[in-house]
């Protein structure tokens, strides 16, 4: 297996905030949000998404100029992600364990189907996104997956004739696992383009305005009076350590790897409800739960360094405004249509008329905030005319972020040091 070079840290780093971001959501759904089974679970989703945008607001000011850049994909995204995501997908897995809390069906029936999440996600991201993933990374998130499930039913065991498939629960643990696996998808398509801070404050902020029109519709207005002070206090604990918190953790680590990744390590969350019930509440693993304990940490080392997928596209060469030329290093414009990659420069590989290049790819905006980023690529060794050409581009690696320049100077010297260190050699 191929070890990660220095660039690839960030990937590690992704990882992790995903998995820590698990780790909270493990508290909520095991220890916190049950204790709130008694109470409305739109009013839940609804306070919980109100008070998290507002603390989270600022950042929606400090983001604007980038937010109102957003292409028209963008927002579609955005709606998606909050619709789905935050609003139908929360409520929908809040009224299958409120459920399955109340007897009506078991919480076997609703972590069954909850567990499909990750295919739901690993299929879009193949579709959507264009993630395309080694067969061993399927082998490692297969696997993951598997021990997923035997972890959660490893000690009771597994009881198919106490299983209702067509009970409402399990309808809503569906659709739930669809609604949060696809956010993971265009979650990523959103992080790619808008920084993290300004994703989790929208996507808490729109989604606080569609529940407010379901409860209105529902329940005929909103009940806070409902919410006793002790279930105020557990509210309190999930916008600011299990829900708001852990969303902008996730966030922050959805920047740095692939949505299908991302799935992955999401699983983290029956690994890490597993142990604090082991920790917490004395529960004792079995040997069936240690074992596949240890197979999921190891599917995750697995998932993180096959999963590192190498995005590749073909664009058509178009006209520029020979910037580039005019600062010494001649660069191919590309049409931007389609791609869907966080802004940055990159190391790439090209394919021009079956020969060859490595080049270093520009994407992202410029000085002004367009309605789609600009793309270019420096090409080494490339010395004749290409205009009107379709090249295939892979890319290999981030190298930085994009960032603005004082001058044209600082500008010249950054990219003088990009071609030494990546180019040269």
């Amino acid at each position: 297996m191929a070890k990660f070079n220095w660039a690839d840290k960030n990937v590690i780093i992704g990882a992790v905030a995903i998995v820590a971001a698990a780790l909270l959501w493990s508290l909520d759904g095991v220890f916190i949000r049950p204790k709130l089974y008694a109470l409305d679970a739109g009013l839940v989703v609804l306070v919980v998404d109100f008070l998290a945008f507002v603390l989270l607001s600022p950042f929606v000011i400090l983001g604007w100029p980038k937010i109102k850049s957003l292409s028209r994909k963008d927002w579609l995204a955005i709606a998606w992600v909050c619709f789905f995501g935050e609003a139908l997908g929360t409520l929908m897995i809040t009224k299958a364990f409120f459920s399955a809390m109340d007897g009506q069906v078991t919480f076997a029936t609703v972590v069954i189907l909850q567990k499909l999440q990750p295919v739901f996600a690993l299929l879009l991201a193949r579709l959507v996104l264009g993630e395309k993933l080694s067969r061993r990374f399927y082998y490692w998130a297969g696997a993951a997956v598997v021990a997923a499930y035997f972890l959660a039913f490893g000690k009771s065991g597994l009881d198919l004739h106490g299983i209702n498939f067509f009970h409402s629960a399990a309808w809503f643990a569906l659709v739930a696992a669809f609604a949060f696996g696809s956010s993971t998808v265009f979650g990523k398509r959103i992080v790619n383009h808008l920084n993290f801070q300004s994703t989790t404050a929208l996507r808490f902020g729109i989604a606080a305005g569609l529940m407010l029109v379901y409860e209105l519709i529902t329940q005929g207005g909103i009940k806070l009076a409902t919410i006793l002070p002790s279930q105020w206090q557990l509210l309190l604990i999930i916008i600011f350590i299990t829900g708001g918190a852990s969303m902008f953790i996730y966030y922050f680590g959805l920047r740095k790897v692939t949505a299908s990744v991302s799935s992955i390590c999401e699983l983290a969350w029956p690994l890490s409800a597993v142990a604090f019930d082991y920790f917490l509440n004395g529960n004792t693993l079995n040997g069936i739960q240690w074992i596949a304990a240890l197979v999921m940490l190891i599917c995750f080392y697995g998932v993180v360094y096959e999963g590192n997928a190498k995005l590749v596209f073909r664009a058509r060469v178009i006209p520029g405004k020979g910037r580039g030329k005019t600062l010494g290093f001649p660069t191919a414009n590309l049409n931007t249509q389609g791609i869907d990659l966080g802004h940055g420069v990159y190391l790439v590989e090209l394919e021009i008329e079956e020969e060859l290049y490595t080049g270093l790819m520009h994407f992202g905006f410029k000085e002004t905030f367009q309605e789609e980023p600009s793309l270019e690529i420096l090409i080494k060794g490339l010395a004749r005319d290409i205009y009107g050409q379709e090249v295939a581009v892979r890319v290999l690696r981030k190298i930085r972020d994009i960032r603005k320049f004082a001058g044209a100077a600082d500008l010249q010297k950054q990219i003088e040091t990009d071609v030494k260190e990546n180019l040269i050699g």
